[in-house]
């Protein structure tokens, strides 16, 4: 019971803080998210922590950042959309800067360093592009239906696995996950995805939403699993300590990390 109560207070503190930083204004979305994003890449950096692999912190987290920033601005109208492509040549100091480190494997410790921009920077300052429409101006409506979509599959996932659940999903990799869960939990979030969208983004049509239901179903399910990879593989229960009953930043953001570019791919190519 104790750990239940830390877990909800944990949980609601947690939704507050984002959904408050979304709603406040683009200043307070893009610093919250920024401090999300070298949190979270800084977690996945310190899995290596007890390898032989050793990644450049300090580059990494530099160059992650700096993706949010570039896209921020980009966003807002500052500066020009060409300026993407400025952001290539940072992606080669990684392997400068290591020449330069002297560690045991430089090859493994540049391939974690980029790994870990495309994986958790790239994603988060994707986010840029579902808060600024294309007249740059700030809305936050679609990553808030983004996050109360996969808030649904995640808590109806559990329920329904608490309850229900007796086949695993993937066994070798989540031990606890099962199909139960995720089937119950994917249909109350395509639920959730249709209100939102004949409720609240009418804009959008219906089928459009129930689409990206499903597309953040499947893309968050394998989010979590690929970080429930990562994690077996340097046998860590979680990511980080961060969020007390709820374990580290990435633990909280894996299931974004594979559903932000591919929502983002429907609406662009589809909406």
């Amino acid at each position: 019971m104790k750990n239940l109560f830390v877990r909800s207070l944990t949980g609601i503190a947690f939704v507050a803080i984002i959904i408050g930083s979304l709603l406040l204004s683009e200043y307070s979305f893009a610093l919250v998210f920024l401090l999300v994003l070298i949190g979270t890449l800084r977690e996945f950096l310190n899995l290596f922590k007890e390898s032989t692999i050793s990644p450049n912190h300090f580059f990494s987290l530099g160059i992650g950042s700096l993706f949010f920033i570039t896209f921020t601005l980009i966003g807002s109208g500052i500066l020009p959309d060409s300026y993407y492509f400025g952001l290539i040549p940072f992606l080669l100091l990684m392997f400068i800067a290591e020449m330069y480190r002297k560690r045991e494997k430089p090859f493994e410790n540049m391939a974690t360093g980029i790994l870990g921009l495309m994986y958790v920077a790239l994603p988060i300052s994707m986010t840029n592009l579902l808060v600024f429409n294309l007249h740059h101006r700030y809305d936050p409506s679609l990553l808030l239906a983004l996050f109360a979509i996969i808030w649904t599959y995640d808590s109806c996932a559990y329920l329904f696995g608490m309850s229900f659940g007796k086949h695993r999903l993937f066994e070798r990799i989540s031990p606890k996950k099962s199909w139960e869960g995720a089937i119950g939990g994917g249909l109350s979030a395509i639920v959730m995805a249709w209100v939102i969208g004949h409720y609240f983004q009418p804009e959008i049509a219906s089928i459009h939403w129930i689409i990206i239901g499903f597309i953040t179903v499947v893309t968050a399910t394998y989010g979590d699993l690929t970080e429930s990879l990562l994690k077996r593989q340097f046998k860590l229960k979680d990511s980080g300590q961060l969020l007390p009953g709820h374990g580290g930043m990435l633990d909280r953001f894996d299931s974004l990390l594979f559903a932000i570019p591919s929502v983002i791919l429907y609406l662009k190519l589809f909406v």
